[in-house]
């Protein structure tokens, strides 16, 4: 059931808005102390309540944005006000005194409407920039979300380098799990491998499939000895899990693992990918199964 807030000060008036309204939806009455502060779908302020709230009121509005939530102001006509002079700015409709209750539940319902069309909106939008980030194969994030993520934490004018840790891995024999299962298996064994790393990863970390076998852990706010621990327990984890379990298989895999952090070893996005991957590749050429990080190109 919405819920309609009467930020209205004369309590004749509240009492009236309420019997018409209360049929369809859930009134809350004021908060003298906490003003505007509570969590409804439509606002109903007199002109007294909007003069003593006008900064608020527009500041709860930009909060709310891009949802729409409205605000039906009730006034008077007077010869020296245009009271339109509110609308879009301030309230988004205008009941002229006297009061009517036809009029007031339609607009409302009106009102209401509107949110409703705004919340959906929202939601759509959300899942479309959520699809537009989000692996197919996985599950989890892609590379374009890679490169949004990165740019936003390492874009600190003027402030201390944040510590960012990145590590690349790779599946060492998962072609011939491929080979000898299909496709549709290592699709199924890419997404089983994400989970159980994910399992190792922290609330803020954030794993990314880059493409084929190959994924990128971020771990921010990490550095080489923090991040060198989790890629341990990544690692092991990879190593001690049975994968393909539902199709009877119990695959064992294992992985590769490049490490670089940001900014002892790279100045900038570009050189952190590039190390990580770097190190990647060392780890592959000197016999898989393997971490390599930057410092002095050391293998765990």
């Amino acid at each position: 059931m919405d819920r309609v807030l009467l930020q209205v000060k004369k309590k004749r008036d509240r009492r009236r808005l309420e019997d018409w309204l209360s049929k369809n939806y859930h009134i809350v009455l004021p908060n003298k102390q906490r003003p505007l502060e509570e969590d409804v779908d439509l606002v109903i302020i007199d002109g007294p309540s909007l003069k003593e709230l006008r900064s608020k009121v527009k500041a709860v509005r930009r909060s709310q944005h891009p949802v729409f939530l409205p605000f039906l102001l009730l006034t008077i006509r007077r010869s020296s006000s245009v009271p339109a002079r509110h609308l879009g700015r301030v309230v988004d409709d205008l009941l002229i005194r006297p009061l009517n209750e036809k009029e007031l539940v339609a607009r409302a319902a009106n009102l209401l409407r509107m949110r409703h069309w705004s919340i959906d909106l929202k939601k759509e939008h959300d899942r479309v920039m959520k699809l537009a980030i989000t692996d197919d194969v996985s599950g989890f994030n892609n590379t374009r979300y890679l490169h949004r993520y990165l740019d936003r934490i390492l874009d600190t004018p003027g402030a201390k380098p944040p510590e960012v840790s990145l590590v690349f891995f790779d599946l060492d024999n998962f072609k011939r799990l491929v080979d000898t299962y299909g496709h549709l298996c290592g699709t199924k064994a890419l997404r089983e491998v994400a989970h159980v790393v994910h399992e190792v990863l922290g609330e803020d970390d954030r794993l990314v499939r880059y493409g084929g076998d190959e994924f990128i852990a971020i771990l921010p706010r990490q550095n080489k000895e923090e991040a060198l621990a989790k890629v341990e327990r990544m690692k092991r984890a990879i190593a001690q899990t049975k994968f393909l379990q539902k199709e009877d298989i119990s695959a064992r895999l294992k992985a590769s693992f490049g490490l670089a952090s940001y900014p002892q070893d790279a100045k900038d996005k570009r050189e952190l990918l590039a190390e990580a991957d770097r190190c990647l590749f060392k780890s592959k050429a000197e016999g898989k199964n393997r971490i390599t990080f930057v410092e002095m190109d050391q293998a765990a």
